[in-house]
């Protein structure tokens, strides 16, 4: 304990992944006040076109509660001029489509739409940020608060 694994790309030399390796080794003994001797660190190297199916997805998309520092980007965005307007559901679609998903996912057949919202808004805030200019990390507390008021009275 603890164990850090460091997901990056291919082709980094030997002496960089060392000099990595120890720069990590000595933040986390200092930040976790444990011993040299207890850390562990693991180097996994993607191909570049490999990167966004096999990390991004996986480790950030679908793990973003799990996440200390979110990257600020998204191999998955389309940018504005390149989306197709016609196929972009509005945010009143995207909530209504999602929580019919979820009520067709719920076996308990107790499903409360709202509940659910504030739970989603809860756990997956920056699902939104299609839907607005700024991201959810960008907001300050008072414009969190007022982006969620925009969402639930879509429902």
């Amino acid at each position: 304990m603890p164990h850090i694994i460091v997901k990056l790309y291919a082709g980094r030399s030997e002496q960089l992944k060392k000099e990595l390796t120890e720069k990590i080794v000595k933040s986390v003994v200092e930040a976790t006040e444990c011993k040299e001797a207890a850390v562990s660190v693991a180097i996994e190297e993607f191909e570049p076109q490999d990167w966004a199916e096999k990390v991004y997805r996986p480790d950030i998309l679908d793990n973003q509660a799990n996440l200390s520092k979110k990257p600020g980007y998204n191999p998955f965005a389309q940018k504005a001029e390149d989306k197709p307007q016609e196929e972009t559901p509005s945010l009143m679609e995207y909530v209504r489509a999602s929580a019919a998903l979820a009520d067709e996912e719920d076996s308990g057949g107790m499903f409360n739409p709202m509940a659910w919202l504030d739970l989603e808004l809860e756990d997956n805030p920056d699902s939104f940020d299609p839907f607005f200019d700024t991201p959810w990390h960008g907001l300050s507390d008072q414009e969190k608060e007022e982006r969620m008021m925009v969402v639930r009275r879509v429902l």
